[in-house]
């Protein structure tokens, strides 16, 4: 059992049911930056593209609740960005990238479907290793639903807890027994109707995730 920030409380629970959201390691020549991405099959990962964009010389992933350049990682493949995203015109749109793994995750990694847009019921879980105290330790936010944005194909939410290293993080759909995952993080609104989070659906861009 980990802490974790729920709204501005903590709380406990159990990693072992959202453990496909991973630490992503991604160096630059001017450093070393963290991502979270969310595992959709056992070698596919979806993340934001902002993650990825620019000169990159490695990239790496993890599995633990907790980022330790030490500990062993998982190789990449490769990578790709949408080829929609363009970061000067929009900083939201088409804002995903997928990365495929050298080897399989782990089985241990429970790996859960693609949630497809309807009415969102149930309760929702933002999971990232944004930097807090220092630390990249996989966190959980609830945000507030806000509206399914079909027409520029993300999931709004009132969610003002993210920190750097969130981005590319999953949204969870919690319902009973049922989850899915319905999104990616991606970035935040800063305009007239207030400040809220855009994140891609996930089911508009199976393609792109899933050419086969």
């Amino acid at each position: 059992m980990v802490i974790f920030m729920l709204e501005g409380f903590a709380t406990s629970q159990d990693w072992e049911k959202f453990n496909s959201s991973l630490l992503i390691e991604v160096t630059r020549p001017k450093g070393v930056f963290t991502c979270t991405g969310v595992a959709l099959s056992s070698t596919i990962l979806a993340t934001a593209a902002h993650c990825l964009e620019g000169e990159i010389t490695k990239v790496r992933i993890f599995t633990g609740s907790s980022y330790n350049p030490s500990s062993p990682s998982l190789a990449v493949k490769e990578y790709k960005l949408h080829p929609d995203y363009q970061p000067k015109k929009s900083a939201y749109r088409n804002d995903i990238a997928k990365i495929i793994l050298e080897e399989k995750l782990p089985d241990t990694i429970k790996i859960y479907p693609i949630f497809d847009p309807g009415p969102v019921t149930g309760t929702l879980y933002r999971f990232g290793f944004g930097a807090r105290n220092k630390k990249n330790i996989r966190t959980a936010i609830t945000p507030k639903f806000r509206r399914l944005n079909i027409d520029e194909e993300v999931l709004e939410l009132d969610d003002t807890f993210s920190r750097s290293g969130d981005s590319g993080g999953p949204i969870y759909v919690e319902n009973g027994e049922d989850i899915k995952v319905i999104a990616v993080h991606s970035t935040f609104s800063h305009g007239p109707e207030g400040r809220f989070s855009y994140n891609p659906l996930l089911a508009q861009y199976k393609k792109f995730l899933f050419p086969n």
